[in-house]
């Protein structure tokens, strides 16, 4: 395993911006501790062992999936007597670690500058407020995203034995089995419908596949009390969760949308039409920028859809982009979750339709030329 695939060495030009990042990172942290505080609940505070007498648990007893590996992970911190608050700060440094990761993946599969009309839009996406504010709370978040993001960076450079792979993958299985479930479920699509296969090759990949994937669906099934495959058990299940935020501030109608409308509500929305506060505003904002760069991508794809590049990487963030929506879009609805959903694939497939925009700007200007 080789380290210089996990720890992120910048250039001199990087660490310009990434010193500005962290201080920015670190309003995100601040921003995130207060805000759970005025509301007075949260799941950060069932991870701090708040809600409940600690003492009553061995530490061994959280070792599971899920939620309670996180009270696992903070059990010798708890146990210890640090604050609530230096929850903050220490899953806030992760989120940090995970944001570097993501911009090293950036500057990979798009380098560290791309000029628009004399402006440089790559440092635009070291900053986008939704990624920072769900990676500086104590939540599963930042250390999903510090797996996913290592997972694709490692990925793209074919980098499949190193640390932050391995480490990145086993996050995602233990924290958020679901999510694992999803991320191979769609890299199988993607392997198996790829060009120069053996069918040898394909029915031991599929025999492989489907007992992993098996194994995954037993745990999740576990996990949410589902117990075994039924159709109508999984469809009463995911009503029931619908229903369930029927109450809460930003609930949205999704059982009486279509499904397309489900789907733009999932991928884009809130937009202003929904903004009722200070927050809902600037998540609009983001999320207009988000649907700009989906539409120019989509353009450019029917445009150039015979000379575009799809590496497997791109292939793969596309399908795990989709079958999120599918899947998400029938468990939940609620516009904060949706914001909170969505920065597990969403800062990964912007990068993915930039890489598709500037191929097509390469085009463009080689037929004007």
């Amino acid at each position: 395993m080789n380290k210089k695939h996990f720890i992120y060495l910048p250039t001199l030009f990087q660490k310009q911006w990434i010193s500005i990042l962290f201080i920015y990172h670190c309003l995100f942290i601040y921003f995130a501790y207060i805000i759970r505080i005025v509301r007075g609940k949260s799941d950060a505070l069932l991870y701090w062992a708040i809600t409940f007498d600690i003492d009553k648990y061995s530490w061994l007893s959280f070792a599971k999936f899920g939620t309670p590996f996180i009270i696992f992970i903070n059990y010798p911190f708890i146990k210890l007597g640090f604050p609530f608050w230096f929850g903050f700060i220490l899953y806030g440094l992760v989120g940090f670690l995970g944001v570097l990761m993501y911009i090293k993946w950036i500057h990979i599969v798009l380098g560290t500058k791309w000029f628009i009309q004399g402006f440089n839009m790559i440092p635009v996406l070291y900053f986008l407020p939704n990624l920072h504010f769900w990676t500086s709370g104590l939540g599963k978040e930042p250390l999903v995203f510090f797996g996913l993001a290592s997972v694709f960076y490692a990925f793209t450079i074919e980098a499949y034995k190193s640390f932050s792979f391995v480490v990145g993958a086993l996050l995602i299985l233990i924290i958020r089995p679901h999510v694992a479930l999803m991320l191979l479920l769609s890299w199988a699509l993607v392997y198996f419908f790829k060009r120069k296969i053996s069918l040898k090759k394909r029915l031991l990949f599929t025999l492989i596949y489907v007992l992993i994937l098996s194994f995954l669906l037993y745990i999740v099934f576990k996990m949410t009390h589902i117990r075994y495959w039924d159709w109508q058990r999984i469809n009463y299940f995911n009503e029931y969760s619908i229903h369930s935020f029927r109450f809460s501030g930003s609930y949205v109608p999704m059982l009486d949308y279509n499904w397309f409308y489900k789907m733009f509500s999932f991928y884009f929305r809130p937009l202003f039409y929904d903004a009722n506060s200070i927050l809902s505003l600037f998540s609009s904002l983001e999320n207009v920028f988000v649907l700009s760069i989906h539409i120019i991508g989509l353009y450019f794809i029917v445009r150039f859809r015979n000379k575009i590049i799809f590496t497997e990487w791109l292939k793969w963030i596309l399908v795990f982009t989709l079958v999120c929506g599918i899947l998400y879009v029938e468990r939940y609805a609620n516009l904060g979750i949706f914001m909170r959903t969505k920065m597990m694939f969403q800062p990964f497939i912007i990068v993915g339709l930039l890489f598709i925009i500037k191929q097509s700007f390469t085009f463009q200007r080689s037929k004007i030329i």
